[in-house]
């Protein structure tokens, strides 16, 4: 009933201006304009009556308030599956995923290497997915991808091993897990003493923690790295059992209980365990065209998550020293929290100087929090504060969803109010409307994205690309995943015992065996 009044009233409106116009036009001797006038009032008087009855209302109207069932039920329609691999093409840019409307988002390469990258969301909701089209895409383009993997992917290796036979990149794989127990890389190799006591201070966690009493120990055994370093600085082939062997001829070393434990547990790491240079990582950086390195790590093993931290902060110090640059770095950090350590954080600020870019994924902000030794704020400050770009998928943390949302801003909405008054009349309806901010994207959202299941898209928000948008995201088919490089040591040096620095200054053949007799043998310093 109100609609028909509400549409009466405009058409007696609109007739009647027409028809006054008509009367008018027609005294002053212009009937014909006056009717020109009166059957365009007409028209218009039938169109605004056609669009109450009929037209749908504005979405403003209906969005003032937000439904978390209608959203959790469009974000469903969002998680149908694709095959991406038909959407990349290199000429048109980095392809990321679909938008909302089942676009092709595609990315210049500048925008992804200008920015750092964060991956979050829960186990299983397709954070891999996305990494393994992104690297695969940079990997081709040119770039050297680094990828560190404490918790080794199903598909993951296998998805960027056939991207590489298909344009043409190599993977090479480091496997620091017990079951790869033959050496691969001397991550030692080549440093300067101060690198030594940097990779040894960083896997044995040495770093202030501000706590005086637990620092107070730590500067005794920082001390004791650089005594180490001092003592293996004249072979530039030293190994990890080297350093081991050299602490062990120290006893005001092995004195320091915690860290002579630590560095025997570090020693278990049978990737490590080689005289040879195994992977060259600076040759692997500077070599043209793209190529992969996949470290293999571990979440739960205490002394793979040393060994991966070490080879991190190697990494780092190639990157460092390299002395061209011109070619990008893209290093992919997954399962953030058990590779991050105080020499990490601090490069994570300068690493765009040479010209490298990070990717982070982790679950949660409270992963942000919980990095042993390393201040919360300053993990926020370096990770949070300083991605560019953020991937947010599926998660049930509340203050990590509240933190997205605020993130994502406000819209405009407009509100009606309705409201009855009785009057001796029968009463009336009055109505107005007002405008409203409400959040883009609420809390919900982010607990309603679908997880994938069977051949389903995973569904998230991209953050930093303008306003927050929608984005489906799928894995690219994946291959056989790479068996890591195996060192073959000379047989001399698989077969002899560990060589004093004494016997390698010029002793004699007779003396050093000497001393390597009454030594201990490295496997029962290890025990």
């Amino acid at each position: 009933m109100l609609k028909f009044l509400r549409a009466l009233k405009m058409f007696g409106l609109m007739f009647g201006a027409g028809f006054a116009a008509y009367i008018l036009f027609s005294l002053f001797g212009h009937p014909q304009a006056g009717a020109g006038i009166f059957v365009a009032a007409f028209l218009l008087a039938g169109v605004l009556v056609w669009t109450e009855f009929f037209a749908a209302p504005a979405p403003a109207v209906r969005s003032g308030i937000r439904d978390v069932s209608e959203d959790a039920a469009y974000l469903r329609t969002l998680a149908q599956g694709f095959d991406p691999e038909q959407f990349i093409d290199l000429r048109k840019g980095i392809f990321i995923g679909l938008d909302g409307n089942r676009k092709p988002i595609y990315l210049p390469l500048q925008t992804l290497d200008k920015n750092h990258l964060e991956i979050l969301g829960e186990s299983g909701v397709g954070k891999s997915s996305l990494a393994g089209v992104l690297l695969s895409q940079l990997a081709a383009s040119g770039e050297a991808v680094i990828v560190f993997d404490p918790k080794p992917d199903e598909k993951l290796p296998g998805v960027l091993a056939r991207q590489g036979e298909k344009h043409d990149f190599p993977v090479v794989v480091i496997d620091l897990r017990h079951t790869a127990s033959f050496p691969q890389i001397n991550p030692f190799h080549g440093c300067r003493p101060d690198q030594v006591e940097e990779l040894l201070q960083v896997a044995l966690e040495l770093g202030k923690t501000g706590d005086a009493g637990v620092d107070f120990y730590r500067g005794g055994d920082r001390e004791a790295t650089s005594w180490i370093a001092e003592a293996v600085a004249a072979d530039p082939s030293r190994s990890l059992p080297d350093i081991i062997k050299a602490a062990s001829d120290d006893e005001a070393i092995t004195e320091k209980e915690n860290l002579w434990r630590e560095l025997r547990q570090l020693g278990r790491i049978k990737a490590f365990s080689t005289r040879e240079q195994g992977i060259d990582l600076a040759a692997l950086l500077e070599q043209p065209g793209g190529v992969v390195l996949y470290v293999m790590g571990s979440t739960t093993k205490l002394e793979i998550g040393s060994a991966q931290k070490l080879l991190l902060q190697r990494v780092l110090q190639v990157l460092e020293d390299r002395s061209d640059k011109s070619k990008p770095v893209a290093l992919f950090l997954d399962e953030l929290k058990y590779l991050l350590s105080p020499a990490a954080l601090r490069a994570a600020g300068t690493i765009r100087d040479r010209n490298s870019h990070l990717v982070f994924a982790h679950q949660s902000l409270g992963d942000l929090d919980d990095c042993p030794g390393l201040s919360p704020k300053a993990v926020r400050g370096a990770i949070w504060g300083n991605s560019g770009i953020k991937f947010a998928y599926k998660m049930l943390d509340s203050a990590t969803a509240l933190e997205l949302s605020r993130l994502a801003g406000a819209s405009r909405a407009d509100v009606q109010t309705m409201s009855n008054t009785a009057n001796d009349n029968g009463g009336s309806t009055n109505t107005s409307w007002t405008q409203a901010a409400r959040e883009f994207m609420p809390p919900h959202i982010f607990s309603h994205l679908p997880k994938p299941a069977g051949g389903e898209a995973s569904v998230g928000v991209v953050f930093g690309l303008g306003t927050a948008f929608y984005l489906s995201t799928r894995w690219l088919q994946t291959g056989e995943t790479p068996a890591p490089l195996r060192v073959e040591e000379p047989a001399d040096q698989a077969d002899a015992a560990p060589i004093s620095h004494a016997a390698e200054s010029g002793q004699e053949a007779p003396e050093a065996q000497a001393e390597a007799a009454r030594a201990d043998s490295l496997e029962d310093l290890l025990k």
